[in-house]
């Protein structure tokens, strides 16, 4: 659950996705993280009004929840084996990404950041 980059990701991602949309972040509230291991940021996200449904159908909202898991560190997994470290971005605002919603709520699954001029491309590739 890190923020992703770039026009590519984001053609990946969508090939799956039920519900998602692209627009340009206004807020970002980051949230009380609750105590737990590997830590967890979390973040209330507000979007411009004109939010661009890529995939499925979104009700008229505009303040989703994202969260993301913090790997500051090599993390053992079950199985003895290591994570690789991986370099948090957090979101920002003013900036466009695609949201990959869980299909059940308004949570934010994935998040891509993308360039403005990657805009018009990603609305013929989600078609």
């Amino acid at each position: 659950m890190v923020v992703l980059i770039g026009y590519q990701e984001a053609v990946d991602k969508l090939a799956t996705a039920e519900v998602a949309f692209v627009g340009r972040l206004t807020h970002v509230t980051p949230s009380l993280s609750i105590r737990s291991h590997p830590p967890v940021n979390h973040y209330t996200l507000k979007f411009e009004d004109e939010l661009r449904p890529l995939k499925g159908s979104i009700a008229t909202i505009y303040e989703f929840h994202y969260q993301q898991k913090l790997k500051e560190q090599q993390l053992p997994n079950i199985d003895g084996s290591l994570d690789p470290i991986v370099e948090m971005k957090a979101p920002h605002a003013g900036r466009f990404y695609v949201a990959i919603l869980h299909a059940d709520d308004n949570t934010i699954k994935i998040l891509i950041e993308i360039n403005e001029s990657d805009l018009s491309m990603l609305h013929a590739s989600s078609k």
